[in-house]
């Protein structure tokens, strides 16, 4: 973590050398950002305009992302965070995310500069998320009960559904597994979207989740998500504008069922990384549907 201090240090001190500040020392013909090739490189560029960092941001799981066109500064971005906490947001999981994002985006300039080596995108964000995960269980203590690290079945005649979304470039894949009380798989749903807003994308599948218990039936629901956000925002806990639209989706249709609940769940991500490879391979979108009769 020494070396993340020392770079936050650098861009906090303007003491980074982006190519802005190399030209104010040196005479260079380019000035112009390494990844996006995209107004000139100073800090505020390559870590929060830059095409890559705002898709690198977007994928983020709050699915924020810096404003660009208000003369955002790097203090303003941190500050923005630091507020967070007034959404009851742990701004401490968000302050890592950002470290381990300004570290990413400092290696990819710097490959990028040196060995001239392609910017995958999708690499980069992977490569984001495996580090947070990693850094986050060994840095901060276990979740709350209520954020479960394992799954578990739902009570008898009732139907769980965990959703997720995989982030792409300029898309998004989201996925919707239903289990019954036995963990027998009863529904499944995949679908591609075209747009890469990971927050509206977890929303979205919170939607899916709920259509997919009215086709099958089911008058007990429980829907599991892996974002925060969207679940305290769907459970009324807190209002976020940008999942206005979803929250009354859900609330249009969940007063057809007899009972139902919203809860946090962090480990369900394979359902929608799945999902992903099938989408990438040009296979369909997947709509699986098993014919039990719902058990009430």
């Amino acid at each position: 973590m020494e070396h993340h201090k020392v770079l936050w240090w650098s861009i906090l001190s303007n003491a980074l050398p982006v190519r802005s500040v190399i030209k104010k020392r040196f005479h260079i013909k380019d000035a112009s950002c390494f990844l996006c090739g995209m107004g000139e490189e100073t800090l505020e560029q390559l870590f929060l305009s830059c095409d890559v960092a705002l898709h690198v941001w977007r994928a983020s799981p709050w699915g924020i992302y810096p404003v660009c066109d208000t003369g955002i500064r790097m203090w303003d971005w941190i500050k923005f965070i630091w507020n967070l906490k007034h959404r009851e947001i742990d701004t401490h999981e968000v302050f890592l995310y950002a470290l381990i994002v300004v570290d990413s985006l400092w290696r990819t300039q710097n490959e990028k500069v040196y060995n001239n080596r392609h910017v995958d995108m999708n690499k980069c964000i992977d490569n984001i998320c495996n580090s947070f995960a990693d850094l986050h269980a060994s840095l901060f203590a276990s979740p709350a009960l209520c954020w479960k690290d394992v799954w578990s079945p739902p009570p008898m005649d009732w139907i769980k559904l965990n959703c997720d979304v995989k982030v792409e470039l300029q898309s998004m894949c989201i996925a919707v597994v239903a289990r019954d009380y036995l963990s027998r798989v009863v529904g499944a749903h995949t679908s591609l979207l075209d747009f890469s807003d990971a927050l509206c994308g977890e929303a979205t599948t919170c939607c899916l989740a709920v259509s997919v218990a009215m086709d099958l039936g089911y008058k007990f629901v429980i829907v599991e998500s892996d974002s925060r956000v969207v679940i305290n925002a769907l459970n009324g806990m807190d209002s976020q504008w940008t999942l206005e639209n979803y929250v009354s989706f859900c609330n249009s249709y969940s007063s057809r069922f007899s009972s139902y609940k919203m809860t946090g769940n962090k480990t369900q991500h394979v359902e929608a990384t799945l999902a992903s490879i099938h989408t990438r391979n040009l296979w369909p979108e997947i709509e699986l549907l098993v014919p039990l009769s719902p058990p009430f």
